[in-house]
């Protein structure tokens, strides 16, 4: 009996990162890793629910005005300045394509650049709180 066929992706704890996205197989540069269906979420100005959800989502529609989550493993890949894959996101679809941006190894992590700034993390902290609720 054949031994079953390794995962192309799969996911493991990363110290200082918490989980990520490793390649299972190689991957050669421009190869498409996956494609992943999002979920949109609405009035992200309003700010989000605790717990760290800034941190798995993408900016998406016009201008990068709304936010959604990216379903299979898109919203685990780990953010990095030297990345080895991109994503672009299909609105049309309510997609998005993560492809390697270069030649990516058996056992590598696969990290991607949100694109994200300081202010972008702005629309997460919500109204401020006024001095009475402090308490």
């Amino acid at each position: 009996m054949n031994a079953p066929e390794p995962p192309a992706l799969y996911v493991r704890k990363v110290r200082g990162m918490g989980r990520g996205v490793f390649a299972g197989r190689a991957f050669r540069k421009g190869e498409i890793i996956e494609v992943c269906p999002v979920i949109r979420l609405p009035n992200p100005t309003a700010g989000l629910p605790g717990g760290g959800l800034e941190h798995y989502v993408f900016k998406w529609g016009t201008g990068g005005v709304e936010l959604a989550v990216a379903l299979g493993y898109g919203s685990l890949y780990n953010h990095s300045p030297n990345f080895n894959a991109r994503f672009t996101p299909r609105t049309a679809r309510d997609d998005i394509v993560f492809r390697a941006a270069r030649d990516i190894a058996v056992g590598e992590q696969i990290l991607i650049d949100y694109e994200w700034d300081d202010s972008d993390y702005a629309m997460f902290q919500g109204p401020p709180q006024s001095q009475a609720e402090h308490g």
